[in-house]
């Protein structure tokens, strides 16, 4: 099935437009835009006051023009920028008009906290103009800065834990706001070009109107938005810049100490005290080779807690910044559900020794290779690994990659290996036709097997149209991949419409989505079926509700537990019904809430949730969820209460010095959890951390939160401090 696939899915290549759509409106739009940077002699004074000798000389470009709500349309705030730059810096100079400056948010002091609440702006640039990746520099109305990457024009949330080096600052005047960047060329990675030319975007963030306007305007049509980079505007001027040696070197020394119980009356105590370091050396301008040394993760935060309540695998995202960093480019595979590498695999169970990772380009040809070497786990008595990662992805057409992965774990005398396939091609605005294909070949013959899907995507300004087929073969097991599921032939298909309305009226946009699914084993048997439709309104306050509706079909050939509950085998149809709400997250008070009530295994499952939101300024913010699941099933121990607590606290004293507790608890651990993470960035790029995490267990009557039954299960508290040297 799979090879007929691939062949139908070879033939309709060939067939499919790489071009964009002809209709273009008579506004200049995307990439026919251009922006000159102008050369310095006296570089500006990075204070957000935009008083400096070099901005008087240029002329600002200032034709923004609105995304949402009103597509097309000039701006309700006037924005314009100018560019600047000198041997070693690019410098942004921008002018954001407010006629009621009173009414600006900025809230958020936290690098790379919720800058998402407050007035802010994103600038993208596509450094070795490639039409395809891009960096996304954030920042708030105070300075407050987030960085990502984006890969291959898509954006997944891990992106945003690349962190680059630059320098911001943002003031509030009578006019509206101002804001100033100089990015180090240092930072950014671009073309030997004497001459580079790079793309640019500008997003500007009007919060309290949900406004979005760009330059340069690139339409809905093209449905990745501003991480379409095919359509950025063209920077030019740049010449004679000095590049460096290209070396970043990070070291770090830890020290903590941990306390553990081991039995009710006995606890013991470790101290740890620790150094290692990370490198980063930029071969060429297109290849950087990462070394990490004795790598340890202590600063960072901890995992939301989850209940399985099915009978797959849960799915944790991963954190660490080694790995995070041009993650986007080892992707294969279908995410969070079929993954060829999953990151995370590594230095779980047996510690980080040392590692390294070689990304880049050469010529078309995207290039990911990282090998990390774990050390022995004599606890679970875990033989020391090698883990290893191959990743190419070549631009052989427009708009057209091919690309191939290989991965391999070598631990002891055992070795698991996979080897992957993928393609994809673009036409239209952002719509796309995909497939991949891994093989697994394990020293356990009953971990080796093959996977593989096909997906079609049909992406207008309003319309959205998915096709998939997966198939996972029973045996795979790909040691450095997740894989949720196994045994499995799945047809899947979405539909969704999301207009947006102009000016007029309450109501923002309207979206309605639709799905379909049908999963049959590898016998051709059928395991699991679903229709799934949702509809939802967003008003212009940026206030939300939804209604869903989904009607599923199970089939068990094996129990489970949940809880203390035996899930028998056998054939269930559910039906489930939910509502939810929320409000705007900007504001002061923001709140958000849902009930649904849902079958589950022959009986009955209702859930509640709720958060609220409290912003009491740039210096403190709270954040608290509560979800209560109650079921009703008719088997033994079939009556029960699934609930998790989370209460995230963010304080900050400056953009320098900040705070996040994050308080967790769940009632099937009984485990009471909080982990506390201050951060001082001593120096750009370059933090102090103190950490502490502790977990007590409430061992009274099940029903009861008594502080007094409360047992230390552990408490841990480590000092991290890191320096950045860039050469």
């Amino acid at each position: 099935m799979l090879r007929t696939t691939a062949t139908a899915l070879l033939i309709l290549f060939v067939c499919l437009p790489a071009s964009g759509q002809s209709n273009q409106p008579a506004l200049k739009i995307g990439a026919e835009n251009e922006i000159r940077a102008h050369r310095t002699d006296t570089p500006p004074k990075i204070d957000g006051i935009l008083d400096d000798a070099i901005w008087a000389q240029i002329t600002p470009t200032g034709d923004f023009v609105q995304l949402t709500p009103n597509e097309g349309a000039p701006p309700a705030q006037r924005s314009e920028f100018r560019i600047a730059y000198d041997d070693n810096y690019l410098y942004f100079a921008f002018q954001f008009f407010d006629t009621e400056p009173d009414k600006i948010r900025a809230r958020n002091l936290e690098r790379g906290g919720p800058n998402g609440n407050d007035d802010m702006v994103w600038l993208m640039l596509d450094t070795y103009d490639d039409n395809r990746n891009a960096y996304v520099f954030e920042t708030n109305v105070l300075g407050t800065q987030d960085d990502a990457l984006v890969t291959d024009e898509s954006f997944t949330h891990s992106a945003w834990q690349w962190d680059g080096i630059f320098r911001s600052q943002g003031r509030i005047d009578d006019e509206g706001w101002s804001l100033e960047y100089a990015i180090p060329f240092r930072t950014i990675r671009f073309s030997k070009d004497e001459e580079p030319r790079m793309g640019i975007a500008v997003m500007r963030f009007l919060n309290r109107t949900f406004e979005r306007s760009m330059w340069p305007f690139i339409p809905r049509r093209y449905s990745a938005g501003i991480f379409q980079v095919s359509q950025y505007a063209s920077l030019t001027g740049l010449s004679d810049i000095h590049r460096g040696r290209n070396i970043e070197i990070k070291p770090f020394v830890i020290t903590g100490a941990q306390e553990i119980r081991v039995d009710p009356t006995t606890t013991t105590t470790d101290f740890t005290r620790d150094a290692g370091i990370d490198i980063k050396y930029g071969i060429t301008s297109n290849l950087t080779l990462d070394v990490t040394v004795n790598t340890d993760f202590a600063q960072v935060e901890s995992d939301v807690v989850q209940l399985d309540l099915t009978r797959f695998n849960l799915f944790f995202p991963e954190k660490r910044e080694f790995f995070l960093e041009r993650s986007g480019l080892f992707e294969f595979g279908d995410s969070r559900t079929t993954e060829t590498f999953f990151s995370r695999r590594i230095g779980i169970e047996n510690d980080i020794l040392a590692g390294a990772r070689l990304t880049g380009q050469v010529g078309k040809v995207s290039v990911g290779l990282l090998n990390i070497q774990t050390r022995k786990n004599s606890d679970l008595d875990l033989p020391a690994a090698n883990n290893s990662v191959a990743r190419i992805r070549a631009d052989v057409l427009p708009r057209t990659t091919v690309g191939a992965i290989v991965t391999n774990l070598e631990q002891g005398n055992g070795y698991n290996r996979s080897f992957g396939a993928d393609v994809s091609r673009r036409f239209w605005g952002n719509s796309e036709v995909s497939g991949w294909l891994t093989g697994v070949t394990d020293d356990n013959p009953l971990q080796s097997d093959i996977a593989g899907s096909v997906d079609l995507s049909l992406r207008t300004a309003d319309y959205r149209f998915f096709a998939g087929y997966q198939n996972v073969g029973k045996h795979f097991a790909p040691a450095l991949g997740f894989v949720r599921r196994t045994d499995m032939k799945r047809y899947r298909s979405t539909a969704s419409y999301n207009p947006q309305f102009g000016l007029s009226g309450p109501i923002r946009s309207v979206s309605v989505f639709a799905s379909g699914s049908l999963t049959n084993g590898q016998d051709n048997s059928k395991q699991s079926s679903d229709i799934y439709v949702s509809s939802g309104l967003r008003f212009r306050s940026n206030d939300g509700f939804s209604i869903d509706f989904e009607r599923g079909f199970e089939r068990l050939e094996n129990s489970f537990v949940v809880d203390e509950a035996e899930i028998l085998p056998g054939d269930y149809i559910s039906n489930d019904f939910s509502i939810s709400a929320q409000t705007n997250g900007s504001r002061p008070l923001s709140a958000s809430g849902g009930i649904a009530l849902a079958d589950f295994f022959g009986g009955d499952r209702t859930i509640y949730s709720a958060g609220i939101g409290v912003r009491t300024g740039k210096y403190l913010n709270f954040n608290a969820n509560l979800d209560h699941n109650s079921f009703d099933l008719p088997v033994e121990n079939g009556n029960f209460d699934a609930t998790t607590f989370t209460l995230s606290i963010n304080a900050a004293q400056s953009r320098k010095l900040f705070a996040k507790a994050l308080v967790q608890y769940d009632n099937f651990s009984r485990d009471l959890q909080a982990n506390i993470r201050i951060d001082w960035i001593h120096s750009p790029g370059a933090d102090l951390f103190l950490v502490f995490n502790t977990n007590y267990n409430f061992t009274g009557e099940e029903d009861q939160f008594d502080f007094r039954s409360a047992s230390l299960n552990n408490q841990v508290g480590v000092a991290k401090l890191t320096y950045v040297i860039q050469l």
